[in-house]
């Protein structure tokens, strides 16, 4: 199948409503007034205003997308509170990554970590899902750390984010992961060995701020 028909069914059978405002959530509606230029150290933790910090994530978006195609390029793992703009970015990124072609997956982390237990268990007939979790252009991986936790989904996530850092050597597959969990809070949630691929294979950027949802 083309790359189109392969992203007309992941959209029809997983991305649903997932990946539906593309039309408005692009780097062409990106507005940084949105965000203080206030610097606020003792409420931010961070010498720079969240307007600042959110440029230089946008930088990064914007590099993560240019250079997809390198194996050695990294991830993207997007941390914060709510309401911060984690998920318009990676849906501003996703609008980029299907007009090149790539096919793309988004899903919440609970979604689709009960969909591969289910379909572990034959409850569900999910093996095309699983398959495209590991072979898909983009992966996005979006409320980590909202799934109830047990040894199960910790292995399958594991066997999810290594297995697609795998797959460069011959098929470049890149993953956006975002979460509301800091990294001391990731640290305590997961298994070492997830989080330290977090540290060696994806840039992380910290969102901060005030909630622009209700601006």
């Amino acid at each position: 199948m083309c790359s189109c028909l392969k992203q007309k069914l992941l959209d029809i059978e997983y991305n649903k409503s997932n990946i539906f405002n593309l039309g408005k959530e692009n780097f062409n509606n990106f507005n940084f007034n949105l965000y203080s230029d206030e610097i606020n150290k003792e409420k931010y933790n961070s010498n720079i205003s969240p307007r600042e910090n959110i440029k230089i994530i946008k930088n990064l978006a914007e590099q993560f997308i240019k250079d997809f195609e390198n194996p050695n390029s990294k991830n993207l793992l997007f941390t914060g509170n709510t309401g911060l703009g984690k998920t318009f970015i990676s849906n501003c990124i996703a609008n980029e990554v299907l007009k090149s072609g790539k096919t793309v997956l988004y899903q919440t982390a609970p979604v689709m970590l009960d969909s591969i237990i289910d379909y572990r268990f034959g409850k569900k007939n999910s093996q095309n899902i699983c398959d495209s979790i590991y072979s898909v252009d983009l992966l996005i991986i979006d409320d980590l750390g909202t799934e109830t936790i047990n040894s199960m989904k910790f292995t399958e996530l594991f066997n999810i984010i290594n297995t697609r850092l795998l797959n460069n050597s011959n098929n470049v597959t890149k993953t956006i992961i975002s979460t509301n969990l800091n990294m001391k809070n990731l640290y305590e949630t997961y298994d070492e060995r997830i989080v330290s691929r977090f540290v060696g294979y994806y840039n992380i950027c910290r969102f901060f701020g005030e909630d622009i949802r209700f601006k």
